[in-house]
């Protein structure tokens, strides 16, 4: 799979904008239901990261980029005294749930976030930065609204070697079982989620922007842009093996931790196994 250059664009990066819109509107109604980050085994995943980023901080504030429906946000209300979150599209904001009285959102772009500077502890981004036509506003906006020490968490990204494996062997003959629904899931996106929701195929690939039109996010790159936007510390980390889910409900979740931890020893060679990739970066 070749991958193409990046250039910056103001009219495509509107484009990408509008085709956010468009695309999360379509899901809106369904979206917490069939998204699998939903699933309980990566919420208790999810919600021991979020749980130590409070201890370590504080839990004052935490700000979530493209909050959408409320994932990080219903996890993050036991641990943290504030939430805020920022969306573009006003029909996920609308399935938030703010009983709490603690929940603040904004309808915005993340390239220009609504809070002041140096105000939140810790800043999360789930499962959003491949949707950005260009990570640095976003990233830079992180920063600049995390207080000295604050930590910044992305997570669910696709993970550009993971996404080249599965375009290379997606043609092959003896395909079958959890890879051959993967590379499936890989190389058919746009057309599946076109069917599913109506939008053209188009619009998908523009929402999907660094995933589709890039290929997923290289992690180096990333971690590379949040040293040049202000932060000190930067770790990568690879998430949800090739086959994990499988091996949690068919087996167990013991046996799932046993096969990461070997495979986290012998990165990076093994990092194309890994379908995800995570971040975590301190300001």
């Amino acid at each position: 799979m070749t991958t193409p250059e990046f250039t910056h664009d103001e009219h495509e990066h509107a484009r990408v904008l509008a085709a956010n819109v468009t695309y999360h509107a379509a899901l809106a109604d369904a979206y917490n239901a069939t998204q699998p980050h939903f699933r309980p085994e990566n919420v208790t995943r999810v919600d021991a990261i979020v749980a130590e980023l409070a201890a370590r901080t504080g839990g004052r504030t935490l700000l979530d980029l493209g909050c959408g429906t409320g994932f990080m946000i219903a996890i993050a209300l036991p641990h943290f005294q504030r939430v805020v979150g920022v969306d573009l599209t006003r029909a996920m904001l609308e399935k938030v749930d703010r009983s709490s009285g603690r929940v603040e959102l904004h309808e915005s772009d993340t390239a220009t976030v609504p809070v002041p500077d140096s105000s939140v502890d810790v800043c999360t981004a789930y499962s959003f930065l491949h949707h950005l036509h260009d990570l640095r506003p976003t990233l830079r906006e992180a920063a600049r609204c995390l207080r000295p020490g604050g930590v910044f968490y992305a997570d669910a990204d696709p993970n550009r070697a993971f996404w080249q494996l599965m375009h290379e062997v997606r043609e092959r003959a003896d395909l079958r079982g959890v890879v051959a629904r993967e590379a499936r899931s890989v190389v058919d996106v746009e057309d599946d989620v076109s069917r599913d929701t109506g939008l053209s195929s188009e619009t998908v690939a523009l929402a999907e922007f660094q995933k589709v039109a890039l290929g997923g996010l290289d992690p180096d790159a990333v971690a590379a842009m949040l040293r040049e936007v202000g932060f000190a510390e930067v770790e990568i980390r690879y998430e949800w093996f090739l086959g994990e889910g499988k091996v949690i409900h068919e087996q167990s979740p013991a046996d799932a931790r046993l096969i990461d931890r070997y495979l986290r020893e012998m990165l990076p060679a093994t990092r194309a196994l890994y379908k995800y990739v995570a971040f975590r970066a301190i300001r």
